[in-house]
């Protein structure tokens, strides 16, 4: 039965034979293969800077949360923890990326010749409240 602790990426990504993780483009992400170890986002309670060790390292973020560098042999007995509520793994940016040049018609124009830069174009944000004015250039 899969970790109800984990992501269900990253359940997949540790039943799958690491030769299918590298084929995929996803379930690879966050997996250091020089090491054998997992670099992944912790969602936590408590102080989780107990469990840094020479074998796992913590990195604190903010809100709860903390980058965790684990050896795959141990993110079950990790995720038994108390302090542990959630972990997932991290995702490809470009991804979102990519969505998004696609809805704002990006690629049409950076695609042609000539394409456009955006090389000396002004952009101004302006809020009607009580926010500042931002000029970009």
């Amino acid at each position: 039965m899969a970790n109800q602790k984990l992501e269900n990426l990253l359940n997949l990504a540790l039943e799958v034979e690491e030769a299918q993780r590298q084929k995929s483009g996803q379930l690879g992400v966050g997996y250091l293969e020089a090491t054998g170890k997992w670099e992944l986002i912790v969602k936590y309670n408590g102080d989780i800077k107990r469990l840094q060790s020479n074998v796992i390292q913590v990195e604190e973020l903010i809100a709860g949360y903390a980058i965790v560098t684990i050896p795959e042999e141990l993110i079950d007995t990790f995720t038994q923890l108390d302090e542990v509520e959630y972990v997932e793994k991290p995702k490809r940016l470009y991804f979102s990326t990519l969505q998004g040049k696609q809805a704002s018609c990006i690629f049409p124009v950076t695609s042609r010749e000539p394409y456009l830069t955006g090389r000396n174009v002004l952009i101004a944000v302006i809020d009607s409240g009580e926010r500042v004015i931002m000029l970009l250039s």
